[in-house]
């Protein structure tokens, strides 16, 4: 019995329990372990485990970074609010410093806000790109099982990177042709949902702020 290969099944196992489980940190810490051992042998579908955990590790950061927007839409003072601030303080001006402070600490809580907006948005772009990496790896050394083309197209249309997306889901019909329909289907979403990228990014947005958006409208 090779000790490699059990070290590595022992691993591959346990990671796949804690995905199971939602335990996605410790999922990914006992693939990371796994793949130490150099068991080639089993390295493609660890590595496919791997790129589904940080998967989820990117879909726990989206519904956070939904959740952190939601907050700030409600924090929001509107424009009527801020102009009847003004006037209660042109009329009593004993008022106006307090008003002031008020509105400048709102202020900095929306900067705050919108900082952490970004840096969750990073950290879910982050475990996509992790997750990319190893499911690209998978399709080298898996090339005949159609999950690490399905994964791969999958991970690439989160990315907003279509045309990539489109080319390894049609490698997986090329693998498995009963998968044409499914395909077809997905590949036909994912035509819609560029070109809303494409009419948002005509107005002239930036690429960063179209991708914010979209991800957090799903």
């Amino acid at each position: 019995v090779d000790p490699a290969g059990c070290e590595c099944l022992k691993w591959k196992y346990r990671g796949n329990s804690h995905l199971e489980a939602g335990e996605i940190k410790l999922a990914i810490s006992a693939y990371d372990k796994a793949l130490a051992t150099n068991f080639t042998d089993q390295e493609g579908k660890i590595l496919l485990m791997r790129a589904a955990a940080n998967l989820e590790r990117a879909a726990a950061h989206k519904l956070e970074l939904r959740n952190i927007v939601e907050e700030m839409s409600k924090s929001v003072t509107q424009t009527d609010s801020y102009d009847l601030l003004y006037e209660i303080a042109a009329k009593h001006p004993s008022l106006s410093a307090s008003i002031f402070d008020r509105v400048m600490e709102h202020t900095q809580q929306q900067e705050e806000i919108f900082k952490l907006t970004n840096f969750r948005h990073s950290l879910y772009h982050y475990a996509l790109l992790h997750a990319a990496r190893d499911s690209f790896r998978a399709t080298q050394l898996l090339p005949t099982d159609t999950k690490s083309w399905l994964q791969a197209g999958e991970i690439l249309s989160e990315l907003w990177l279509f045309s990539e997306s489109v080319r390894y889901y049609e490698k997986a019909i090329e693998v498995d042709s009963s998968l044409t329909d499914l395909v077809r289907s997905t590949v036909e979403r994912l035509r819609k949902r560029e070109a809303v990228y494409e009419n948002a990014r005509a107005y002239g947005w930036p690429e960063g702020t179209v991708q914010l958006a979209l991800d957090v409208a799903g």
